[in-house]
């Protein structure tokens, strides 16, 4: 049961917008050429995983108290893992992330360490990105938006990328900064009570809910210019979510706003890889077990 608790406090289900972002990236970047998925293309994913579930696993123990407040899943509020294993388990994760990312090239080595060096600042005082409105959303869209995209092409040349190959980069920048402003609406009131300063929390609803779709109009644009035409159908349909919810004051609508594009995401990433479908469903299932088990709730829930 203590392996189980490692590997579900890594919160697998959050990596879905990582996995996500990279395999329709890769789809993109392989279309042209006609390439398929390959060993590689999972070593990378590995990787990547490792680094998200790092900085999972340093995230909650430095957000221990808001998360109490909103109510998260908390596997140090509950006693099943302590600080001391979660930070031993964060150095570890990184070191194999770090080392996998180097077997690939120096370029991706460069590429792991600013998601590394995000992903401690991210939660760690005193700087503490996250708390904070504007360094909070860099980090997420840049990081998560940006570079991933990036790990497609483990022998990245920067002077030799062209336009195209940057557009799918600029494209989920714009689209999970759009979700992340999103995600610090329900946040709110533990987020405000524990002193961070998210932009849910320093801006008004409405406010917040125009910034996002600011940037997913965007992302329409930009897909539409690039002919990536599913995914511009995905912001434009989120997009018009967006602007509805600003009608419709509902916490439970919000969450519907910020989990659907992802699970819209997952789709399409599984329509391009039906083995990553396979292996969704298996892992919903698989987390609904151990949670109903392990702690007596129904996790996940769309709403």
């Amino acid at each position: 049961m203590k392996i189980l608790d490692y590997i579900f406090a890594t919160r697998p289900l959050l990596h879905l917008p990582l996995w996500s972002v990279y395999l329709v990236s890769l789809h993109y970047h392989q279309e042209p050429s006609g390439e398929h998925f390959n060993l590689n293309n999972l070593f990378m994913l590995c990787a990547l995983s490792l680094m998200g579930a790092a900085a999972y696993y340093i995230n909650q123990i430095y957000d221990f108290d808001s998360d109490k407040l909103n109510k998260k899943l908390g596997f140090l509020q509950k006693g099943m893992l302590s600080v001391k294993e979660l930070k031993i388990a964060y150095i570890v994760l990184s070191l194999l992330s770090l080392c996998v990312s180097l077997w690939f090239s120096w370029a991706m080595l460069v590429v792991f360490l600013q998601l590394f060096i995000l992903g401690y600042f991210y939660s760690v005082p005193p700087m503490r990105l996250k708390d904070r409105p504007i360094s909070g959303f860099l980090a997420n869209s840049y990081g998560y938006g940006f570079l991933v995209p990036l790990t497609v092409m483990p022998e990245i040349n920067i002077s030799r990328l062209g336009l195209y190959d940057w557009i799918i980069s600029f494209y989920f920048f714009l689209t999970i900064g759009a979700i992340y402003i999103l995600t610090t609406l329900p946040d709110r009131r533990g987020d405000e009570a524990t002193g961070k300063r998210t932009l849910g929390v320093v801006l008004p609803r409405i406010s917040t809910l125009l910034l996002a779709f600011l940037l997913m109009a965007l992302s329409v644009y930009v897909a539409f210019y690039a002919h990536f035409h599913l995914l511009m159908y995905l912001s434009l349909l989120t997009a018009l979510l967006i602007l509805l919810s600003i009608f419709i004051n509902s916490p439970s609508f919000d969450l519907l706003i910020i989990k659907l594009p992802i699970l819209l995401l997952t789709i399409l990433a599984g329509y391009f890889y039906w083995g990553y479908m396979v292996f969704i469903i298996a892992l919903l299932i698989a987390n609904r077990i151990y949670y109903r088990k392990r702690l007596g709730i129904v996790y996940p829930k769309l709403m």
